[in-house]
C-alpha cells in the first residue's frame, strides 16, 4: 500500500500576517483561537509569546518589547483571539 504525498506551495496556503515568525508560530496561533477554554487559551498564548520572543531575539532592544510580541499576536490571529493580554491592545 503506497501513499501519495502531494506537495503543498505557499499560494494555496493561508496568508500569514507576520511572515518573519513562520508558518508553525501562525499555525500555533490559529490552533489557539479554536480553543474553547479562554483559561487554555491564555496558556497557549503566553507560550506562544515565548516562542516568538527566541525566534526574535533583536526585539528584545526595541523599547516595550512585550507589547509588541502581544500586539503581533493579535493581528496574526487576525485580532480574533480572545485572551487576558497584560496590556491595553491596540485597535486593529
Amino acid at each position: 500500500m503506497s501513499k501519495t504525498h502531494q506537495i503543498e506551495y505557499n499560494t494555496e496556503r493561508s496568508k500569514m500576517h507576520i511572515p518573519e515568525y513562520g508558518r508553525n508560530v501562525q499555525k500555533m496561533v490559529d490552533h489557539a483561537v479554536s480553543l474553547g477554554s479562554k483559561e487554555e487559551r491564555n496558556k497557549v498564548a503566553n507560550a506562544i509569546i515565548k516562542v516568538m520572543g527566541e525566534l526574535n531575539p533583536q526585539l528584545r532592544d526595541v523599547e516595550e518589547y512585550k507589547p509588541k510580541l502581544w500586539t503581533h499576536l493579535f493581528i496574526m490571529s487576525d485580532f480574533k483571539l480572545d485572551v487576558d493580554s497584560p496590556y491595553p491592545l491596540r485597535n486593529p
